[in-house]
C-alpha cells in the first residue's frame, strides 16, 4: 500500500505568516523583547518572541526556537493567555519531531490537547490527536496511536472537516497495515481514497470556475483595449498634418533656444557650483550641531531610565526578598526532616528568589499508629506566582492532614483538587493554574509505603534494582482532570518496604533544564540513571552531587528554566 499518506504534522501557527520570517530582523526583535520587559508589556513580548521563535525554527536553529518558546509559554501563563500556550506547546512537539525526539514530542502533544480540552476546541482536539498518532507510530506504539485515531475520527466527524477525516482514515490504514491487520487496512485505504478523490474534486471544479472568472476578466480588458486603439488611431488621422507643420517650426526655434543656451550656459555652471558649495557647507554644519544636541539629550533621557529602573529593581528586589521570608517561615525547616527519616536530605533550587516548587512532611498519629508523610509539589509557574500557589498548597496540605486527620495519598490529592477549584473559582474565573505532586505515605509498623501522584511519579530503589511508579496523568486543580471524567479518584498503590529501600519523589524540573554540550534537555532517564548511580553514597553526599551535576549541566551557556526539588530517603 501507498506510504505518506497524509502530512507528517497538522501545524498551529500564531500570529504571523510562516512564509515572511525569512525577512525577520533577528536583533530588532530581541531589542523589541528587552524593551517590552522593561516596559512590562508581558503581552508584546510574548508575541515577539514567539515571531523570532518561528524565525529560528524555519532556519533550523532548533534549540534557540525551543527556548524562544519556553520564555513565551512563561509570559502566556503568567499573563494567563491559555490558548497561546496550547498552540505553543503543539509547536514545541513539531520542533522536536523535526530534531528526531519523538519521546519528547509526545509529551508537548499530551500538554496541549489537556489545554484543547479543557477549552472544548474540537478542532484543536482532533489535530493533537492525530500529531501525538503519529509520534506514537514513530515509536511503533501502533495500539496507543489506533486509539487516538478512532477518537479523532469522531471529533472531526462532528466538525465534518474533510480534509483532517481523510488524512485519519489514511493514517488508520498505515498503522493496520503495520499492525498485520490487512483487512482492517483496505477498509480505511478505501475511505481514504474516497475523500482523496472528492477532494480532488472539488479542488479541480473550484480551479476550473477561478481560471473561467480570469478569462472573463481578460476577454473584457481586450475588448476595452481594442476600442481604444480604434479611437487613438482616428486621431492621429486628424492630427497628422498639424503635427508636420509645427514639427518645422519648432526646428527653428529650437535653434534659437541653443543658441541663446551656449552663451549662458558657462555662467550658470560657475554659479552653481559656488551655490552647491556653500550649501554643503551648510547642510555639514548644521547636521553635526543637531547631532550633537540630540546626543546630549539623548544621554540625559537615558540616565534618568536608567534611574528609574534601578529604583524600580530595588523595590522590586525588596519585595521578592520579602516574599522569600514568607515562604521559608511557612515551610518546615529541611535540617527536620533527618528526625523522620535519619538517612535522607532534599535538595531545593528555586529558579528565582522564590519558588513554585515546595516540600512538606509531618509525623501524624493515626489509630495509635505513627504514619511520616512526605510530599514533593510543583506549581504552575515559579517565581512570585508560583510562590503564591505554593504558599496556598502548603497551607492546604496542614488543613487536610493536620486539622482533618486525612492520611489515605489517595484521599488527600483528591481534596487538594478540590480546594484548589474552590480557592481559585476555577468553575467560572476560566483560571486553570494547580500543580503536580506526590504523596507518600510511610507505615513504620507495617512496613508499606502507600503513593500517590499527580503527574509526577515515585522512584525507589530495592535489592539493586529501581523502579518507577508513575503517577495519573492529571494534574491538581483546572479542568483537565474534570475534562476526563468527573467521578476519577486518584490511583494510590502500596509497596512493601520491609527490606532497605531507598525513595526519591521531586518536580520536573532537574529532567527540564537545558545545557550539555548540544544544549538540548537533561531528561528523565538520564536522571533516573544518575539516582540510581548515587543512591549507595551518603545522603548529604548525593544533595551535593546533584547539585554539582546541574551547575554542571547548565555550563556558561545555559540559564535556569525551572525550579528544581529532590526529595530522598531511605527506610
Amino acid at each position: 500500500m501507498t506510504k505518506y499518506l497524509y502530512l507528517p504534522f497538522l501545524f498551529f501557527i500564531i500570529l504571523f505568516n510562516f512564509s515572511l520570517y525569512s525577512q525577520i530582523n533577528e536583533q530588532e526583535i530581541l531589542n523589541d523583547i528587552a524593551q517590552y520587559r522593561i516596559e512590562n508589556k508581558l503581552s508584546l513580548a510574548a508575541e515577539a518572541l514567539n515571531k523570532l521563535a518561528f524565525y529560528y525554527w524555519e532556519m533550523e536553529m532548533h534549540e534557540l526556537a525551543l527556548k524562544s518558546f519556553e520564555q513565551s509559554v512563561v509570559l502566556n501563563i503568567e499573563i494567563r493567555n491559555s490558548n497561546a500556550v496550547k498552540a505553543i506547546y503543539s509547536n514545541m512537539g513539531m520542533i522536536h519531531s523535526d530534531m528526531g525526539q519523538p519521546e519528547t514530542a509526545l509529551v508537548f502533544f499530551r500538554k496541549s490537547l489537556l489545554l484543547s480540552r479543557s477549552h472544548e476546541n474540537k478542532q484543536d482536539i482532533g489535530t493533537n490527536l492525530i500529531n501525538m498518532a503519529v509520534a506514537l507510530n514513530s515509536l511503533n506504539r501502533a495500539d496507543e496511536a489506533l486509539v487516538n485515531l478512532e477518537e479523532a475520527v469522531v471529533v472531526i466527524t462532528e466538525l465534518n472537516n474533510k480534509n483532517l477525516l481523510r488524512t485519519c482514515y489514511g493514517m488508520l490504514a498505515e498503522t493496520y497495515e503495520a499492525k498485520g491487520d490487512s483487512q482492517k487496512s483496505m477498509e480505511y485505504f478505501t475511505l481514504y481514497s474516497t475523500f482523496q478523490k472528492n477532494i480532488q474534486a472539488e479542488e479541480i471544479e473550484k480551479q476550473n470556475k477561478e481560471t473561467q472568472e480570469k478569462i472573463a476578466v481578460v476577454e473584457k480588458k481586450a475588448d476595452r483595449a481594442i476600442k481604444a486603439k480604434e479611437q487613438t488611431e482616428e486621431k492621429l488621422e486628424v492630427t497628422q498634418d498639424s503635427l508636420k507643420v509645427s514639427e518645422e517650426l519648432n526646428q527653428l526655434h529650437q535653434l534659437k533656444i541653443i543658441a541663446q543656451q551656449a552663451e549662458l550656459k558657462s555662467q550658470r555652471l560657475l554659479t552653481l557650483i559656488f551655490v552647491i558649495g556653500l550649501g554643503f557647507v551648510i547642510i555639514v554644519a548644521l547636521f553635526i550641531f543637531r547631532s550633537y544636541r540630540q546626543k546630549k539629550k539623548h544621554n540625559a533621557v537615558l540616565e534618568k531610565r536608567n534611574e528609574e529602573i534601578r529604583e524600580k529593581n530595588h523595590k522590586i528586589n525588596q519585595s521578592i526578598n520579602y516574599a522569600k521570608n514568607i515562604q521559608g517561615a511557612l515551610l518546615p525547616e529541611i535540617s527536620n526532616f533527618s528526625k523522620l527519616f535519619p538517612e535522607s536530605f532534599i535538595f531545593f533550587s528555586p529558579r528565582d528568589v522564590v519558588s513554585g516548587d515546595f516540600y512538606w512532611f509531618s509525623e501524624v498519629e493515626n489509630n495509635g499508629n505513627k504514619l511520616s508523610i512526605v510530599a514533593a509539589v510543583d506549581c504552575t509557574g515559579h517565581g512570585v506566582p508560583g510562590a503564591f500557589m505554593s504558599m496556598l498548597g502548603n497551607s492546604f496540605l496542614e488543613e487536610i492532614i493536620l486539622d482533618r486527620g486525612i492520611v489515605n495519598p489517595e484521599e488527600i490529592l483528591e481534596d487538594m483538587h478540590k480546594m484548589v477549584q474552590s480557592s481559585l473559582r476555577q468553575d467560572v474565573s476560566g483560571n486553570t493554574d494547580g500543580m503536580d505532586m506526590v504523596v507518600c505515605v510511610y507505615d513504620e509498623l507495617r512496613k508499606i509505603i502507600k503513593f500517590a501522584g499527580a503527574v509526577n511519579p515515585l522512584v525507589y530503589i530495592q535489592d539493586g534494582k529501581l523502579d518507577v511508579i508513575k503517577g495519573d496523568f492529571f494534574g491538581i486543580g483546572g479542568q483537565m482532570k474534570d475534562a476526563k471524567d468527573t467521578e476519577q479518584m486518584f490511583v494510590q498503590q502500596t509497596i512493601d518496604v520491609s527490606n532497605p529501600t531507598t525513595c526519591y519523589i521531586f518536580s520536573d524540573g532537574f529532567a527540564d533544564q537545558f545545557g550539555g554540550e548540544k544544549g538540548g534537555k537533561y531528561f528523565s532517564k538520564n536522571f533516573r540513571s544518575l539516582l540510581f548511580d548515587i543512591h549507595e553514597k551518603p545522603m548529604d553526599e548525593q544533595c551535593k552531587i546533584l547539585d554539582e551535576k546541574l551547575r554542571e549541566w547548565h555550563g556558561d551557556k545555559y540559564d535556569r528554566l525551572d525550579d528544581v526539588l529532590v526529595m530522598g530517603f531511605k527506610v
